[in-house]
C-alpha cells in the first residue's frame, strides 16, 4: 500500500525543481516542498510528537500549509485544518476534541486567545543534508490516519472525519485517471483548507507530478481569475458549483474566452448546480471545453461520483454521474434493497475511500458507517436520495435534515440548537429557501424570550446575527431570520417544523 508521501518523493526524485505549487508570488519547487517539510517534521519530533497524534494546522491555504501538512506527515502525525476566521468557541472545541496539543501556524494571525497550545511559527528550512534519512523511520504508513476535517452535528457540535493515508491515495490516484490530470497540467485550487473539496485539490496535481495554483485567502473576481489562468497556462480549475454559476454563468467576452485558452477542463461540485447554466455553457463559444459536475461527502474523502458534460448538452437536471476509482456505490430502497434503472433510493458509498468514521462517536459512526449484506467492507450511508436512469445516478434531495449550503454540508439542527442556546431566544426553526438570483440560504424562524422584542426586530435580528457568529462559521448564520410570537405546534405539543416552513413558502 502507498500514501501521498510515496508518490510525492518519486516526483521529487524524477524532477526536483519542478514546480510543485504557486500561490501569489511564491513559487514552490517539489525539493524546496521536500526539504521544507523534513524540517517541519524534525521540529514536530523535537517537541516530542508521536505517531498517531493529531496535529492542528491554522492558517489559508498557502505554501506554508502544505509545507506543514506534508511535514506532519512526515513526523508520523495526523493534521485537522483550522480556519482561523472561525469563532473562538469553536476553535477551542476542534483543539479540545483531537486532542492536539501542537498548533502550527501557517501565516494566520489574530486567534491568540483561542489557541492556548504549545505553537509552532513556520520558518525557513535550515541546511542538515542527513535530515531526510534520519527521518525515515518516522513517515507516516499506509495504515496511519492522515487528516481529520469537522462537519456540521445534529447535535449543536460539529463532528471529526477521520481519514486513513491508504484511502486518501487510493482517492488521488482515482482522480488522476478520473480527471485526466497528467504531469503537464496546472489545477487552479479555490478551496479554503479547512473544507473537504482542498485535500483533492491541493494533494492530486501533486500526486500525478503536476502543479497547483492556489487561490490564496482573497477572493477574486472573474478578470482576476481570467488573468491568472493565462499567467499561469492553467489546464484544469477546480471550484465550488457557486463559483462555476458566478464566473461562468454569464456571457464571456472574446478576451474572457482567449485567456481560457490553456484550460483543458473544469471541475466544479459542492451543491446542485443550475442547469440553466450547463446549458449555456454547453451550447456556448466553449462548449467544446469539458465540463464536470462532482459529488461527494467527507466521509468518503471528497469526490465520490462525477459527470463529463459534452457539448451541446440540453438536459433538465444535471446527473452526479457514476463512481470515481475507488468509490463504489449502491441504491437502495427503504427495504434495503438494490433499486432497477429508472427507480430511485438512497445513496450509500463504499469501497477503500471510505472515512474511518467519527471521532469519539461511535454511536453516530455505527449508525451512517454499515455492513451491506453480501457486500464487502463498510458503506457511507449518505442520506442522499438519489434515481439511477441509464446507469448514471441523479441526485434528488436529502432523505434527513441535512442541507448543503455553498459546499458545506450543515445540520440544521446544530444552528437550532445555537438559536435555542442563546437567552433571548425561546425556539427556533432553521430551513432552507431559494435565492431569488438562485441558489440556497438558511432562514430561521424564531421566537424571542422578551415580547419586547418583536416590537424591535431589526435589533434583535442584528443582535442574534452577532451572538451566532461567535459559535457558528460565517456560511452556518441564516441569511433572514424572521421573528414570530410564536409558532405552531403539532399533536405531541412540539413546535411543528413542517408547518412552520411549509408556512413560509407561500
Amino acid at each position: 500500500m502507498t500514501t501521498v508521501i510515496d508518490l510525492i518523493e518519486t516526483h521529487v526524485q524524477r524532477h526536483p525543481d519542478k514546480t510543485a505549487l504557486l500561490c501569489g508570488n511564491d513559487r514552490v519547487s517539489y525539493q524546496q516542498l521536500w526539504d521544507g517539510a523534513h524540517h517541519v517534521a524534525d521540529r514536530l519530533l523535537a517537541r516530542g510528537c508521536t505517531r498517531g497524534e493529531t496535529v492542528a494546522l491554522v492558517g489559508p491555504g498557502n505554501a506554508e500549509f502544505m509545507t506543514a501538512a506534508l511535514g506532519t506527515w512526515l513526523a508520523g502525525a495526523a493534521w485537522v485544518p483550522i480556519d482561523p476566521r472561525l469563532p473562538a468557541e469553536r476553535i477551542r472545541y476542534v483543539l479540545d476534541d483531537t486532542g492536539a496539543r501542537v498548533v502550527l501556524e501557517t501565516g494566520s494571525n489574530g486567534v491568540e486567545t483561542a489557541l492556548p497550545r504549545e505553537r509552532i511559527t513556520l520558518q525557513p528550512p535550515t541546511a542538515d543534508a542527513g535530515r531526510e534519512e534520519r527521518l525515515r523511520s518516522h513517515r507516516a504508513l499506509a495504515t496511519d490516519r492522515a487528516y481529520l476535517i469537522y462537519t456540521s452535528g445534529s447535535t449543536g457540535l460539529p463532528k471529526g472525519v477521520a481519514v486513513g493515508h491508504h484511502g486518501l491515495a487510493v482517492h488521488l490516484l482515482g482522480t488522476l485517471e478520473a480527471y485526466r490530470l497528467t504531469s503537464d497540467d496546472v489545477l487552479l485550487s479555490f478551496a479554503s483548507p479547512s473544507f473537504d473539496a482542498a485535500v483533492e485539490e491541493m494533494w492530486a496535481p501533486m500526486a500525478g507530478g503536476g502543479t497547483v495554483l492556489l487561490r490564496g485567502p482573497s477572493l477574486w473576481t472573474g478578470q482576476q481569475l481570467f488573468e491568472r489562468v493565462r499567467a499561469h497556462q492553467v489546464t484544469y480549475i477546480s471550484c465550488t458549483t457557486a463559483y462555476f454559476e458566478a464566473f461562468f454563468g454569464e456571457e464571456l467576452t472574446a478576451n474572457d474566452i482567449a485567456s481560457l485558452g490553456s484550460l483543458r477542463g473544469i471541475i466544479f461540485g459542492g451543491e446542485a448546480v443550475n442547469p440553466g447554466v450547463v446549458r449555456r455553457w454547453a451550447n456556448g463559444p466553449l462548449g467544446s471545453l469539458p465540463v464536470c459536475n462532482t459529488y461527494g461527502p467527507t466521509e468518503t474523502i471528497v469526490t465520490a461520483t462525477l459527470y463529463w458534460i459534452e457539448q451541446g448538452w440540453d438536459g433538465d437536471r444535471v446527473p452526479i454521474g457514476h463512481c470515481l476509482p475507488g468509490h463504489l456505490s449502491l441504491v437502495l430502497n427503504t427495504e434495503g434493497d438494490e433499486v432497477a434503472d429508472g427507480e430511485s433510493g438512497e445513496l450509500y458509498l463504499g469501497g477503500p475511500c471510505v472515512a474511518e468514521g467519527y471521532l469519539g462517536r461511535p454511536d453516530l459512526t455505527e449508525q451512517r458507517f454499515v455492513e451491506i449484506p453480501g457486500r464487502d467492507g463498510v458503506y457511507y450511508r449518505t442520506g442522499d436520495l438519489v434515481a439511477v436512469e441509464d446507469g448514471e445516478l441523479l441526485f434528488l434531495g436529502r432523505a434527513d435534515r441535512q442541507v448543503k449550503i455553498r459546499g458545506f454540508r450543515i445540520e440544521l439542527e446544530e444552528i437550532e440548537v445555537a438559536l435555542r442556546n442563546l437567552d433571548e431566544v425561546r425556539t427556533a426553526v432553521v430551513g432552507v429557501e431559494q435565492r431569488p438570483g438562485g441558489g440556497d440560504q438558511l432562514i430561521a424562524h424564531v421566537v424571542p424570550q422578551d415580547p419586547a422584542d418583536q416590537d424591535a426586530p431589526a435589533a434583535f435580528r442584528s443582535a442574534l446575527r452577532v451572538a451566532l457568529g461567535k459559535t457558528l462559521p460565517v456560511y452556518m448564520v441564516p441569511a433572514e431570520i424572521k421573528v414570530h410570537g410564536e409558532l405552531p405546534l403539532g399533536v405531541t405539543g412540539k413546535v411543528d417544523r413542517a408547518r412552520v416552513l411549509a408556512d413560509a413558502s407561500k
